[in-house]
């Protein structure tokens, strides 16, 4: 048996992305509300701020009142069904799947209430701000290896940012870099290879 870890956000996850949206209804230019989330982005993965404080802050900064709940209004995802397909067949096989994801209470929320149930098809579910450790640091991995009582060297591990995937093999973990063409076809032939 293997322990396979999924990120969620472009794995199992399509159409994440919020900050071009979220900056037009704001009326902050794209580029400095990206620049300003990348500052606070660790601290609302890890719990340590909470959305609400990341707003007031976008508020004192850009002078700006925010309205609603910017991080959910824009966040609408679709779940990929090859990819959860995928995780049925190796569950079915005997491995354990579980969710290892950089990720915040809206978000975590919005993904729990989807209508397709994405997060039904893992075994279990770790999400950073609950564990209140991020990627790309190491610990995230140990966490989850411990929790698992899985050895590094019998985990998987499949993100879409390499830093991800780099920090995972630097203690051992099996990684997948799920990016590019032909991205799904490459993960089918990289697990049967194992």
């Amino acid at each position: 048996m293997k322990l396979f870890i999924f990120d969620m956000g472009n794995v199992f996850l399509r159409g994440i992305a919020i900050i071009r949206e979220m900056a037009e209804s704001l009326g902050i230019d794209e580029s400095s509300l990206r620049s300003d989330y990348s500052l606070h982005e660790g601290r609302l993965m890890d719990g340590s701020m909470q959305p609400d404080e990341y707003y007031s802050h976008l508020e004192e900064r850009y002078g700006i009142q925010v309205k609603g709940d910017p991080f959910l209004d824009f966040f609408h995802p679709v779940a990929d069904e090859d990819i959860l397909r995928l995780c049925d067949d190796l569950r079915r096989n005997g491995n354990r799947v579980v969710v290892g994801s950089n990720t915040f209470a809206p978000h975590w929320a919005y993904v729990w209430k989807m209508p397709s149930r994405p997060l039904m098809h893992f075994d279990a579910l770790y999400a950073s701000h609950l564990i209140h450790i991020a990627k790309p640091e190491p610990e995230f991995w140990q966490f989850i290896c411990r929790a698992e009582h899985s050895a590094p060297e019998e985990t998987v591990f499949i993100d879409d940012l390499e830093e991800n995937c780099n920090a995972a093999r630097s203690i051992g973990i099996n990684t997948f870099l799920y990016k590019g063409y032909g991205r799904y076809a490459r993960l089918e032939s990289f697990i049967g290879a194992l």
